[in-house]
């Protein structure tokens, strides 16, 4: 089977580290409709968007994120000319602690949406090392800037065991009203309190977290359909808890950050704004001809 030809500055993977798979075209139909997308980058003769609704912090601090290139021409595959695609479906996994890169899964779709073919990742190919200014690594920035990372403002807290505000309220937790609190990949600021290693990983079983913790649903006013759960360590020191948890309400505009046993509420202050390249004084995305 012979490789797919990107015609770009990224080099895919090798036929080695690939399995061929052939999936249903109605799951990628579904998978295209339940998406989220934002663009990211415009390239010459492409534009490339993310699924903002699909990114993940997986095991051993790696950023999972799915990528949509669309171009102005289909493309040949380079197996076969009268075969060709418009849209390129990539899952890139970015490794936070030395800021390195794989793919695992590339499909190609043909202009009506329909998969032509998907090559999957198994497992042993190497991590690439994110070029200064390049493509990939403004695609790293962009997926690095949506929730739960970000700028955020402490509107208001709430007690994990139900308990009225009177009973543990004090001058510091009402000082954190108002303050600021910023999330990013290498580095948490809470108040000033700064931790330098943060690790992120998304809770599949958030329920068991909840009853280890004491954590009632009802008294921080979050509903279990509508919760994304992440739990977050300080590794680093700086004054922070050693162990944290963020709770994403995905219906409001709103996270719960737990510090110390009292649920901090956040609210977003830097609008998930991030800067959308547009070829401006910088390399447009160039693609060799077959």
């Amino acid at each position: 089977m012979r490789l797919l030809r990107t015609k770009n500055f990224r080099q895919i993977v090798t036929v080695a580290t690939l399995a061929l798979s052939v999936l249903g075209a109605s799951r990628w139909a579904f998978a295209q409709a339940k998406g989220q997308w934002q663009r990211a980058y415009t390239g010459d003769g492409s534009v490339i968007e993310v699924n903002t609704s699909n990114l993940k912090f997986a095991p051993e601090r790696v950023l999972r994120a799915e990528f949509r290139t669309v171009f102005s021409n289909a493309e040949s595959t380079g197996g076969d000319r009268a075969v060709k695609y418009k849209t390129r479906l990539e899952t890139i996994d970015f490794r936070l602690t030395d800021r390195r890169y794989r793919f695992v899964e590339i499909s190609l779709l043909d202009p009506g949406g329909k998969l032509i073919q998907t090559k999957t990742a198994d497992g042993s190919e190497d991590w690439r090392v994110l070029k200064p200014g390049g493509i990939t690594e403004r695609l790293f920035n962009t997926a690095s800037s949506f929730t739960p990372l970000g700028a955020w403002k402490v509107i208001a807290y709430r007690f994990a065991e139900g308990e009225s505000k009177e009973a543990k309220t004090t001058p510091e937790l009402d000082r954190l009203v108002g303050g600021n609190v910023r999330l990013q990949v290498d580095r948490i600021d809470v108040g000033g309190r700064v931790c330098n290693s943060p690790s992120f990983q998304d809770n599949d079983a958030p329920y068991e977290s909840f009853r280890q913790l004491g954590i009632d649903w009802k008294s921080i006013g979050v509903k279990r359909e509508d919760a994304r759960a992440i739990d977050l360590r300080c590794e680093g020191g700086g004054g922070q808890p050693s162990q944290s948890l963020l709770i994403k309400d995905n219906s409001k505009q709103e996270m719960l950050m737990l510090w110390d046993g009292v649920f901090l509420v956040l609210k977003r202050t830097d609008g998930n704004a991030f800067p959308v390249s547009h070829g401006i004084g910088l390399p447009t995305l160039k693609r060799q001809q077959p």
